[in-house]
């Protein structure tokens, strides 16, 4: 079988890092990206056992000469990009009237933003039978007291996938929204609150359906798919 080029954002933590381990230990290549350089090499350390099949950078997302340069890199290495996951964003929460407008821009400018850079500079590499697959949330398609901001910038990555789909069908290109309810990571010890931990899914549930996504059938796309704990919300 053809080497697989995978690239995912947002590697170094939580369900990234899940989804990093996932493809790798499947046998994908995977070109990893985060924005904290800490995390990014605490992974690399993680994953050594698999050198040769993965890179590690550290950039941006929201930063478009960053993203050029991250994808050329890619494009150098392997010539090729057969699957994108868009999984990184951020997370700020509180009332509307007390939200800072520039934790508004930074989650528009991660969450929103990012992916469509991405997406825009890997699309040229991307082959017939790609795949782009865009990690959203249940705060998708629901908004939730304290969680606007979070929200309309999940709502926009939601439409962002539903209209790309569309664009770029005719290319025998892919495009899947994954959309996790409450998944027991490390984001929620900056949110306040009380937040029931054992209500909360696995990182590596969303992981092996973003494994399940990718590999079916080249006759057969999953459009959209929720991933909710059998417990309900929190």
């Amino acid at each position: 079988m053809a080497e697989k080029i995978v690239i995912v954002t947002g590697a170094a933590r939580g369900i990234g890092r899940a989804i990093a381990t996932e493809l790798l230990e499947a046998g994908f290549y995977t070109a990893l990206c985060s924005r904290n350089r800490q995390t990014a090499a605490s992974l690399g350390a993680e994953i050594s056992s698999f050198a040769g099949n993965f890179m590690i950078s550290s950039l941006d997302i929201s930063v478009e000469e960053e993203v050029r340069r991250f994808i050329s890199s890619v494009a150098e290495e392997k010539g090729k990009i057969d699957v994108l996951i868009n999984n990184a964003g951020v997370v700020h929460t509180g009332p509307v009237e007390k939200t800072e407008t520039e934790q508004w821009d930074e989650m528009m400018a991660v969450n929103a933003k990012g992916p469509f850079l991405m997406v825009k500079h890997a699309l040229p590499l991307m082959p017939r039978g790609g795949h782009i697959v865009n990690i959203g949330s249940n705060a998708s398609k629901k908004g939730f007291p304290g969680w606007a901001a979070y929200c309309a910038s999940k709502f926009a990555v939601l439409g962002f996938t539903n209209s790309l789909r569309e664009e770029v069908r005719d290319r025998g290109i892919k495009v899947s929204a994954v959309l996790p309810g409450p998944t027991r990571t490390d984001i929620w010890d900056s949110l306040a609150g009380e937040w029931n931990r054992a209500k909360m899914m696995s990182p590596e549930i969303t992981a092996k359906t973003v494994l399940s996504v990718i590999n079916q059938p080249h006759e057969a796309n999953i459009d959209e798919i929720d991933i909710v704990p059998s417990t309900g919300n929190l």
